[in-house]
């Protein structure tokens, strides 16, 4: 997962190794290989082989095309002089929120799985940022810096 620090703008979005053309040529060369045990298989009279690696593919071909649909996936902090705008994008779906920089504050809190998560908030309204996209080092090192960031008004 990348953290990315602008002069005032942090984004993170998940890590993207496997581009569209690349996740195609694996989903043929994994099509060709069940396609040939399969085919084997149904040689020697196990027919019923065929159907599932069919099964299979749609699967994988499944899989890929959710990890398609969320590659563009991003939560963006922007610190201005007076607001921060945190952007979150999952898939479609954009929402955008602002926070008065000078009441904005940073907590770390534990979640029910064990894990801390990062909130930024003011006036009982957060928004927790980067689930999923950052590990607990990342997190902790994230919150450390933006309350510096945000001592520095």
């Amino acid at each position: 997962m990348a953290i990315t620090f602008a002069d005032t703008q942090i984004t993170v979005r998940p890590n993207n190794s496997l581009s569209p053309l690349n996740g195609l040529k694996l989903l043929v060369a994994l099509a060709s290989l069940a396609l040939v045990v399969a085919l084997g298989f149904m040689h020697i009279g196990a027919w019923l082989v065929l159907p599932f690696a069919g099964l299979e593919l749609i699967a994988f071909a499944g899989a890929f095309y959710y990890l398609k649909l969320h590659a563009d996936d991003f939560e963006t902090i922007t610190i201005l002089d007076e607001i921060i705008v945190i952007e979150q994008r999952v898939y479609k779906n954009s929402v955008k929120i602002e926070f008065q920089r000078y009441w904005a504050r940073v907590n770390l809190r534990q979640q029910a799985d064990g894990e801390s998560g990062l909130f930024i908030g003011s006036h009982g309204k957060e928004v927790e940022f980067g689930r999923g996209y950052i590990n607990e080092q990342q997190r902790i090192f994230l919150a450390k810096q933006l309350r510096v960031i945000l001592q520095n008004n």
